[in-house]
């Protein structure tokens, strides 16, 4: 969590004027919700802590977004992601790809 926390401090220093998002940990099949929800927790406060703003993807993404492996996204859990972004960082009004 040091790590994250200084990648966030040091991008908050460097682009002051910025909006430094930090997107929390995506859920997988081998990681239970508490490891997820407590991964996230910490996100949180480092987020809180330092003024970034903090999104947690697992509201966004639903299990049938994986693929067979349940780890890697399929292409509609791309365009939920990409829609999530488009939003957070107030670039149209969401319902873009992130091809286009």
């Amino acid at each position: 969590m040091g790590d994250v926390y200084h990648l966030v401090n040091t991008l908050k220093t460097k682009f002051s004027k910025s909006r430094v998002v930090l997107t929390g940990v995506l859920r997988r099949r081998d990681m239970s919700w508490q490891s997820n929800g407590a991964v996230n927790s910490r996100y949180v406060w480092v987020a809180n802590t330092l003024g970034a703003t903090f999104v947690d993807p697992n509201f966004w993404v639903d299990d049938w977004d994986f693929g067979r492996d349940g780890l890697h996204i399929n292409g509609r859990g791309t365009r939920q992601l990409g829609q999530l972004y488009f939003r957070v960082c107030g670039v149209g009004d969401g319902r873009q790809t992130m091809s286009e």
